[in-house]
């Protein structure tokens, strides 16, 4: 899709970035695109990475990130129905409906600026929720450099559709924090955005919500979604940031009003009554089980957290630097 901005980009999730593009129920059908995140593997590992759409079928990317809230693509929002679990999302696939979903007041269809969608779930989602990048990212060492793992079920060749539904992940370090003079397809981003770069490895359509995710303390959190990048995804690519910012104006208020009631909800606080086995219901308290202490927290990749591969369904088959 070109000439949604003023720059040819490819909206990696949908047709059209804004809902304005939809078809009469509100889908919005798949880009035709070229390739599915380029340069990755096949992904079973991140179960908190699922597929967001309709009653039909997914069409982009998103992320538990508390029990009952998933965050995904700001033009990704319109015809949200339900969530997809799974690294496949077959016709079988386990779902769960959206009750409700809130788009950034500050998106902007013209820049994706605040490209950020958040849906609450009508039950609390089968899996873990991936922990917040609670700090501020800036343009220095501790942001510009690391790799950060990029997940999405983007579709696979030329055929529109064809391909979307198996998840996958790839890692590589970014180039900027915006606000940035970045040249490539967008020439600058603004503070709510990043950037990367890197050869023969990218995002694309279908990955749209999907997340960029940075390890601090042994654990993966969520740093970014997927928004925008060039057609056909081979240069680079635009993301959504997801760190304290966005986390203190937008996400925390929304998963407070989604999950009100929820002790267990993503607040930046540990509620140790959360978690008392098998697994991690309180992201805010993975990095408190990454040992052997009989509790699964799937976040913990450097190292990987024994409890989890003392089970299969819960065995990780690939962690960052893995190729």
């Amino acid at each position: 899709m070109k000439n949604a901005l003023p720059f040819a980009i490819l909206c990696l999730g949908a047709l059209g970035c804004a809902d304005t593009l939809a078809g009469d129920d509100g889908e919005q059908p798949l880009l035709t695109s070229r390739q599915r995140i380029v340069g990755g593997a096949v992904d079973t590992a991140h179960a908190y990475v699922v597929g967001v759409g309709t009653r039909t079928r997914a069409f982009c990317s998103g992320t538990v990130i508390s029990p009952r809230t998933v965050i995904t693509a700001g033009h990704c929002y319109g015809g949200l129905s339900r969530v997809y679990f799974g690294p496949s999302l077959g016709r079988r696939a386990a779902s769960v409906r959206i009750e409700a979903s809130k788009r950034h007041p500050g998106y902007d269809p013209a820049t994706l600026e605040n490209d950020l969608t958040l849906l609450k779930l009508e039950s609390d989602a089968p899996v873990q929720p991936a922990p917040l990048l609670r700090e501020s990212m800036d343009n220095n060492g501790w942001y510009i450099g690391p790799d950060y793992t990029f997940v999405g079920y983007g579709v696979s060749d030329g055929v529109a559709g064809t391909g979307f539904g198996t998840r996958r992940v790839v890692t590589f370090p970014i180039l900027a924090v915006g606000p940035a003079r970045v040249g490539g397809t967008p020439g600058t981003i603004n503070a709510t955005q990043f950037y990367y770069q890197v050869p023969a490895m990218n995002t694309c359509s279908g990955d749209s919500g999907g997340p960029a995710f940075l390890v601090r303390w042994g654990v993966e959190r969520h740093a970014g979604v997927t928004s925008f990048g060039d057609d056909p995804c081979t240069l680079d690519g635009v993301q959504a940031r997801t760190d304290l910012d966005q986390i203190s104006r937008f996400i925390q208020p929304t998963i407070d009003e989604f999950e009100a009631d929820n002790p267990c909800r993503a607040d930046g606080r540990c509620e140790s009554s959360c978690d008392v086995g098998p697994d991690v219901v309180d992201p805010d308290c993975a990095e408190y089980h990454c040992g052997a202490d009989g509790v699964c927290a799937q976040a913990c990749v450097q190292p990987a957290d024994p409890d989890c591969a003392l089970d299969d369904d819960h065995a990780p088959e690939w962690s960052p630097g893995e190729w």
